[in-house]
């Protein structure tokens, strides 16, 4: 069995959905969650969208409780901004919050 920290407990060979843009949305989450997946992530999420408010960042926020266990990963190139957005993810109560640090896609920063 494979933990993450002391409230996700995983099988041996878990089945994960990874965070991808216009792809990892509710719908999609649904399917695989009905599929087998055994955790998930939303879409990845700009740090300086959720602290400007964009109502497209907003969204991706949106989870479920059947979709649990379920992460929310954010990036962006502004430690404040990810600070600030970490804060703004916090109140979804997501199981685990993923930092992007190091994606290499250069528009995305």
């Amino acid at each position: 069995m494979v933990h993450i920290g002391n409230k996700i407990a995983l099988p041996d060979f878990p089945l994960l959905l990874a965070p991808m843009e216009d792809v990892s949305d509710p719908p999609f989450r649904a399917v695989c969650k009905d599929n087998g997946a055994d955790l998930m992530y939303t879409e990845f999420i700009s740090s300086e969208g959720l602290i400007r408010d964009a109502i497209k960042s907003r969204r991706k926020l949106d989870i479920f409780d059947y979709e649990r266990p379920i992460g929310i990963q954010i990036f962006g190139g502004d430690e404040e901004s990810l600070a600030l957005a970490a804060k703004i993810v916090d109140v979804t109560q997501p199981d685990l919050l993923d930092i992007n640090f190091g994606c290499p896609v250069k528009k995305l920063l």
